[in-house]
């Protein structure tokens, strides 16, 4: 994979702590005392370049030092991140469970909370206010901070036909996870290779907002709803997204 749109990284080492016995992964302090190290070669070898400097003086290590000790928490982040990265691509290569899917497009469902998502950051930059028949008013420059806290994970569409059949697929992906600036909104537009475990069934009509948060069940009166219950196949895979990018 050479660009990486999407990596959900926590929940990439929990796989792999399972798929290892937490045995195998690289620890959080290994990896710290490599960047230190790092950034202790690479601040004295600036140093080394820049003491010729009259009007420098001792100020170069200094400032040196600082800028690595600023920067030093994202970088143990991402060597942190592209560590497991590497692990996990390694291994989900050869684990069935680990299902690979190329050539689908995804799209939001309309009406549903990852079909807003892709608008509400505009509406930031909006000041607008609207009552509802029931008296409750809402701040509509407020709704993209209500979505990103009230939901975590995101449901969109992926659909492809192979064989002249089209095979249709509920994708999710953690809202928080999107790397080097991309957003859900950018999914759509891009061929990506997405790798996904499978955690459970849904409906394509439940992603509608006005049914998001329905806990209601369905009651069964007969054995005939049992029958008409069991024959309704339009219930669709639902897949949690690990990682999608552009691969090799």
């Amino acid at each position: 994979m050479i660009k990486v749109v999407y990596f959900d990284d926590l929940s990439a080492t929990d796989y792999l702590n399972i798929y290892d016995g937490g045995e195998k992964i690289q620890t959080k302090n290994k990896i710290e005392e490599k960047n230190k190290e790092l950034a202790s070669k690479t601040s004295a070898n600036l140093f080394a370049k820049l003491s010729w400097l009259p009007f420098l003086g001792g100020s170069a290590e200094t400032s040196a030092s600082a800028d690595f000790s600023l920067s030093g928490s994202s970088l143990v982040k991402t060597t942190l991140s592209n560590t497991v990265l590497t692990d996990f691509l390694n291994r989900a290569q050869n684990d069935e469970r680990i299902c690979v899917f190329n050539d689908y497009k995804v799209r939001a469902y309309k009406n549903s909370i990852a079909f807003f998502k892709m608008f509400t950051p505009f509406l930031k930059i909006t000041k607008s206010d609207f009552t509802t028949d029931e008296g409750f008013v809402f701040d509509i420059s407020k709704l993209d901070e209500a979505f990103t806290s009230g939901k975590g994970y995101y449901e969109l569409i992926a659909e492809n036909t192979v064989g002249g059949m089209l095979k249709k697929y509920i994708f999710r992906f953690n809202i928080v996870s999107f790397r080097n600036n991309y957003s859900i909104a950018d999914l759509s537009k891009m061929d990506l290779n997405y790798y996904a475990v499978k955690v459970g069934k849904s409906e394509e009509e439940m992603l509608d907002i006005s049914k998001e948060f329905n806990f209601e069940q369905k009651s069964i009166s007969s054995a005939f709803d049992i029958i008409e219950d069991q024959s309704n196949g339009n219930a669709l895979d639902v897949f949690d997204v690990i990682l999608a990018g552009v691969d090799i």
